[in-house]
Formats: C-alpha cells, sequence, structure tokens
C-alpha cells in the first residue's frame, strides 16, 4: 500500500532513559518508503533530557516547554508544529515497545476504511505479558475502561469498532485533529484521549482498534502520572459522560459477563442484573443515568 505521511507526536517528562531507547528502536520499527517525522516535546524534563534531545536530527525534531504543561498541551503544541503535509498524526508515549508491523494494520484502517476519525492498537504488559488495552468502552456512568484487559491473547478478528481507544499509541485523521481543536487542555495526563474520541465520534468518525497491532506497554512510567485523576475525572463527567454511558450501555452489559464468563460466583447481583436487563432491553432505572452534560467545561 502507499502510505500517507505521518507526523508521531511525542510527549516526554523525564525518565530519559525510556525516551533514549524509543529514539534508538522507533526507526527501525517502520516500514520501508514511510515520509515520517517524530516531534519530540520536552515537557521541562530536569533529568538530561533537554541535552539527549537538542542534538538529534531530522526525522527527529525536539520542542522544549520551560512549565510543565501535561500530555494535553505537549501534544497540542507537538501537532501545531508538525509538517504541513502529514495527513496522519501518531500518538506515542515513550514507554512503548514497538517491533517491525505494529504500523501498517492501523494505516491501513485509516486510509482504507470510511469515516474513521482515530485508529488504536492492543497493548500488552510486558510484565505480565496479558493484554492491557484493546480498545475501551464505557460504564453505566459514562466512565471508561480498558476492553479485554488481563486476557492473554487479543480479541478475535482484525480489529473492532470501539467507542475510544488511549493515545499511548493513537493514530489521529489530521484533518479531524484540527477542526476539533486537538486536545482538551482542561485534563492533566489523564482523559484528554477519551474526551478526543468522544468528540470524534460525536462528528460521525468512528474509533477503531486493531488487533492485528500489538505493541508493549509499560504503562504509566512518566513521574506524576496519576496525581490529578479526580480531576480528570470531574471534567470527563461534565463534558462527556452522559454521551458516553447512552454509548456504551449494551457493550458494558457484554464486556461485564465476559469478564466474568469462567468466574462467575466473582460476579456482583446488582451490576449482572443490570446487565440483563440492557441486553434484553429494558431502561436503566434513572439513579443509575448520569447528569446532563456542559461540553464547554
Amino acid at each position: 500500500m502507499e502510505f500517507p505521511e505521518v507526523s508521531f507526536i511525542i510527549p516526554v517528562f523525564n525518565r530519559l532513559d525510556l525516551t533514549r531507547d524509543f529514539v534508538a528502536r522507533l526507526p527501525a520499527t517502520l516500514p520501508a518508503g514511510l515520509r515520517w517525522e517524530a516531534v519530540i516535546i520536552d515537557d521541562a524534563s530536569s533529568d538530561g533530557t533537554a541535552e539527549f534531545l537538542a542534538p538529534l536530527a531530522p526525522p527527529f525534531r525536539a520542542l522544549r516547554q520551560e512549565i510543565n504543561g501535561g500530555f494535553a498541551r505537549a501534544a497540542n503544541r507537538g501537532a501545531a508544529a508538525a509538517s504541513p503535509t502529514a495527513t496522519v498524526l501518531g500518538l506515542l508515549n515513550n514507554d512503548l515497545i514497538l517491533a517491525p508491523g505494529w504500523l501498517e494494520p492501523m494505516l491501513h484502517l485509516l486510509a482504507a476504511t470510511p469515516r474513521v476519525g482515530a485508529v488504536g492498537n492492543v497493548q500488552v504488559n510486558p510484565a505480565t505479558g496479558l493484554v492491557d488495552h484493546a480498545g475501551v468502552f464505557f460504564d453505566l456512568e459514562g466512565l471508561p475502561t480498558h476492553a479485554h484487559k488481563h486476557r492473554r491473547r487479543p480479541p478475535r478478528g482484525p480489529w473492532r469498532a470501539r467507542n475510544a481507544a488511549t493515545a499511548a499509541c493513537l493514530l489521529v485523521d489530521r484533518a479531524a485533529w484540527d477542526r476539533l481543536g486537538g486536545l482538551h487542555e482542561g485534563y492533566r495526563n489523564g482523559m484528554e484521549d477519551i474526551d478526543l474520541c468522544v468528540r470524534l465520534r460525536r462528528e460521525g468518525l468512528r474509533i477503531l482498534v486493531s488487533h492485528e497491532s500489538i505493541v508493549g506497554h509499560l504503562v504509566s512510567s512518566s513521574p506524576g502520572r496519576h496525581d490529578a485523576n479526580d480531576a480528570n475525572t470531574a471534567l470527563f463527567r461534565q463534558r462527556c459522560a452522559a454521551t458516553a454511558a447512552r454509548w456504551g450501555r449494551e457493550e458494558w452489559a457484554g464486556e461485564y459477563f465476559r469478564r466474568y464468563a469462567r468466574r462467575w460466583w466473582r460476579m456482583d447481583p446488582a451490576r449482572a442484573w443490570l446487565a440483563l436487563r440492557l441486553i434484553v432491553g429494558l431502561p436503566v432505572p434513572r439513579r443509575f443515568r448520569p447528569k446532563p452534560e456542559n461540553p464547554v467545561a
């Protein structure tokens, strides 16, 4: 296939060890003939990252944030500086473990499937060998959960449409990104990617997850990754939760029963009852419905 031009956007904060390894390994994992660049945004690191990045030559480029502003702000700055001819933005974490062949299935889905806004993939935790992410589904409150988590094998089939996917490894249509204004900077190191997926879906675009692209992900390696979890969740509830809950009801019910299929005795009776109601088409009781949204929050 003829590949589109890709600009990889890689925010980093400290963890020079991971950034050094990532820079060394990335080029060898990409297909021959791909036009690409890697824009690395140093989010005010203090561990020598700036000195390491300074002499890098194209296709690598480095930007420096003097004040740590979090993932969303760094990614938005990187995207704004991306090559104007790149039609795909690839959001990547520096704690990924990539191997040749990871990118092609994702590019194929983005290019060959109608109305696709973003493509994610399967991410495996190297410490356990188990799947950590194969897309995201929403619970009855509209909050996200990684699909297929802790399974030994990837999901069946080459790909699946999901409600969202993590930006640890995510290809985004550049035109759609620009229309939506990138990531919402009210989030700090969490939920900004899920918010983006919700906005893409509101535009009628699909989020696909390739099961043929499998990468290792060390998971939450940057310092302070979870410091703002409560504030991020509160903002997501304001902006997206009611919509996400409507989209996610049937998917949540199926995921709940699949998760406990071999350990049915661990099911929560109330949740199992709710899941069964959704599967047979009964409405969700009012107490489980999230509050109305304020999407401009």
